[in-house]
């Protein structure tokens, strides 16, 4: 009886191992159900762990660069709620779908946090490779996974001219607790053991805690940083910007109130306080706006 226990105890583990793999370590490549209004540049960057695909959408006056980096899961075309107004205040767009998302293949089992970095690092690389596109004004938008691996990129990359993160997740607990709510199963004990579990696997633990220590990179962005979030936001609280007001260098901190987590683009001020921030980024009291 004992021995037949233990094993639909190990069958048990192995089939959540599974299911966890599938549906939330590996993200589904998603084909792109929109494109840009504006004309677009199809652009491939090759990686050792595998190929960015995005798109190059060009400004009439390129005073700049935007890259817009999406979350977990995602892809380039989620984050086409952006585009327009960069275009109408005279930034380049490239919008990339991170390795192992969207159209971006990976060669890798996993994805994880250094799959956003590299994506992110090699469309910086990129950038300065095209001597079309205003490499001295580089800005990133990141949104939730997307803003976080910004922000470690932003801690050692100089090359960046301002972040600005939406909706951003600001430690490994939050993280995970959001990647758990597609696991079907209670968060304490049993999501926080599973995912922690993968996230150790796939090196994200170790790496965090040796190179990508979250507390340090959020007190030590190289170039000036905004970060916009919902207090209405349920997959990742409001409660994750405390340690940004209390504990970083962020230059800004916005609280809006629209619904979701996807949904900080819909604030009226949205767009007035990003671009603000662009044109008087210097100050050093973090802000806290309502």
């Amino acid at each position: 009886m004992k021995y037949f226990l233990f094993v639909a105890f190990i069958t048990i583990i192995f089939s959540l191992r599974r299911y966890i793999i599938l549906h939330i370590f590996t993200p589904k490549m998603k084909e792109c159900k929109k494109y840009p209004n504006s004309t677009y540049e199809n652009i491939e960057i090759e990686l050792g762990i595998g190929t960015v695909r995005g798109w190059l959408i060009k400004s009439e006056q390129a005073r700049g660069c935007f890259l817009l980096i999406h979350g977990w899961s995602s892809n380039k075309s989620d984050m086409l709620r952006y585009v327009d107004p960069l275009l109408a205040n005279g930034y380049d767009v490239i919008i990339v779908d991170v390795i192992g998302h969207g159209e971006s293949e990976s060669k890798q089992k996993q994805v994880s946090i250094a799959s956003f970095v590299q994506s992110i690092t090699s469309t910086i690389d990129y950038v300065w490779t095209r001597p079309d596109i205003n490499s001295n004004a580089i800005y990133v938008l990141g949104h939730s996974m997307g803003g976080i691996a910004a922000s470690i990129v932003n801690s050692t990359d100089f090359r960046l001219q301002a972040l600005i993160t939406d909706s951003m997740p600001t430690s490994l607990k939050s993280i995970s607790k959001s990647m758990a709510e597609k696991v079907k199963i209670p968060y304490i004990p049993f999501g926080w053991l599973f995912v922690s579990w993968f996230l150790l696997r796939g090196g994200v633990f170790l790496k965090a805690r040796r190179e990508w220590c979250l507390e340090n990179i959020l007190k030590t962005q190289q170039s000036p940083a905004l970060a916009i979030h919902s207090i209405k936001d349920k997959k990742v609280p409001i409660s994750n910007v405390d340690v940004l007001i209390k504990d970083s260098n962020f230059k800004q901190v916005i609280k809006v109130v629209t619904k979701g987590h996807h949904n900080c683009v819909k604030d009226e001020f949205f767009w007035d306080n990003v671009f603000h921030f662009i044109t008087s980024n210097e100050g050093e009291i973090i802000d806290e706006v309502y």
